[in-house]
């Protein structure tokens, strides 16, 4: 239940740091042509309702149990040979430039784990705000 939203689902991932996931239309918002403080502002009410309403738990370090942020995506999670666009917002309302390393490996992740790409399909990844590209691929 996110304030000032509704109800959504997200995914959680961990690819380094944990971030939760959705499509950015779950929130009325389209990921590559929504103004960038009305994806920032969605990103950040679904970070803190995350935190406050689920508990996270990393198998090694309990340090590492905590959610870096939001990765609001266009929801083109399955395999294409057409990039993924994404924001992730994290840490206090900060956006990264880029796809985000960390973001992408937990993307990954999520897709494997859910059948939508295979190993070593390689997805390439775009950053909303800077158009920047990275790929990845599940290996094992």
């Amino acid at each position: 239940d996110v304030p000032g939203h509704k109800k959504v689902v997200v995914d959680i991932g961990y690819g380094g740091t944990f971030y939760a996931f959705l499509s950015a239309e779950q929130l009325g918002l389209d990921v590559c042509s929504s103004k960038t403080r009305d994806l920032v502002n969605a990103a950040s009410a679904v970070t803190e309702a995350v935190k406050k309403q689920f508990k996270l738990h990393h198998p090694e370090s309990e340090d590492l149990a905590f959610l870096y942020g939001t990765i609001l995506t266009d929801g083109k999670d399955a395999f294409s040979e057409e990039p993924t666009t994404n924001i992730c917002v994290f840490a206090d309302e900060q956006v990264d430039r880029s796809p985000t390393g960390s973001g992408v490996t937990a993307r990954i992740a999520l897709q494997y784990h859910k059948g939508l790409i295979q190993l070593n399909q390689t997805r390439t990844f775009r950053s909303s705000t800077t158009g920047s590209l990275f790929t990845g691929k599940a290996v094992k």
